[in-house]
């Protein structure tokens, strides 16, 4: 939206603060730094919607200003939903997952720079999510994986901590040191109880699993890639049913799910189910 020339005298004023002088001397890395931040808060004002905000008439600094004010109101309403929702965060046993709830997310408020470094988002994130997180930085992409964090708590939260455990504990591989989601894994099981017709409280025996390889080749003399669509139909059934209202939580779940049934199926083609259904 505004060239170079437009830019200059923002980043001046804002390494200006930085140094806490009239000098304008910083290193190179820390003018690329500053001029990052002075971008990645212009940006936030034109991706808020609150574009409007900056008509062509508005200068780069009142731009820059508006963005400034988003990232700060961004950070400290995530702080006030972390803190409200921390309490309820379990792992489950993970390490992974119990890494990013009690150390990661309590360091980037510590040490998040929300003036000087907007766009370092600190964090690793070893903890997959469904969203793609790829394109955001900073407070953008900590608020997005925060926010989907609580969905996918509040999805497992449903079916009590000894239903989880027991589901990441007949997992083939060592649930506590696993980087993987682990509601994907309890959501997958759950797939499998539904396709199966059992409850799930019920464990899936040998001829559940036959059931479900004969329901497979079935969808396959449909056509190709019928066995997604309608175990897909059967899963956002479920979650329309038990989580009803819940909107963002079913579209968070919805959005692992093709990873998900993309793993089922392979597992049906090869008969491996027994692989993926572990309870």
């Amino acid at each position: 939206m505004y060239d170079l020339n437009e830019l200059v005298p923002v980043v001046a004023m804002l390494t200006r603060q930085y140094t806490g002088i009239e000098s304008s001397s910083v290193t190179y890395e820390k003018a690329n730094q500053l001029m990052e931040a002075v971008l990645y808060c212009i940006r936030e004002v034109e991706q808020s919607g609150e574009a409007v905000l900056v008509s062509q008439q508005q200068s780069a600094m009142q731009a820059y200003k508006t963005g400034a004010r988003l990232v700060r109101k961004k950070t400290e309403e995530l702080f006030i939903f972390y803190e409200c929702h921390k309490q309820e965060f379990h792992a489950y046993g993970n390490g992974c997952l119990a890494d990013i709830l009690q150390k990661g997310i309590p360091t980037f408020f510590q040490y998040y720079d929300e003036k000087y470094d907007p766009q370092n988002t600190i964090l690793t994130l070893d903890y997959p999510i469904f969203v793609d997180l790829s394109a955001y930085q900073g407070i953008d992409c900590v608020d997005l994986y925060v926010r989907n964090l609580a969905e996918e708590q509040r999805f497992l939260a449903k079916f009590g901590e000894n239903y989880v455990r027991s589901v990441l504990c007949a997992f083939p591989e060592d649930y506590e040191e696993l980087s993987e989601n682990i509601a994907g894994i309890v959501f997958g099981n759950i797939i499998g109880h539904l396709t199966a017709g059992k409850k799930l409280t019920e464990a899936l025996c040998n001829a559940d699993l036959q059931r479900i390889y004969g329901f497979y080749a079935e969808c396959e003399r449909e056509g190709k890639g019928r066995f997604q669509v309608r175990v897909s139909e059967s899963a956002e059934a479920f979650l329309l049913q038990y989580y009803a209202g819940m909107k963002q939580l079913q579209r968070y779940m919805m959005t692992g799910l093709t990873d998900i049934l993309t793993r089922i199926e392979t597992a049906a083609a090869y008969e491996n189910l027994d692989k993926v259904f572990v309870v």
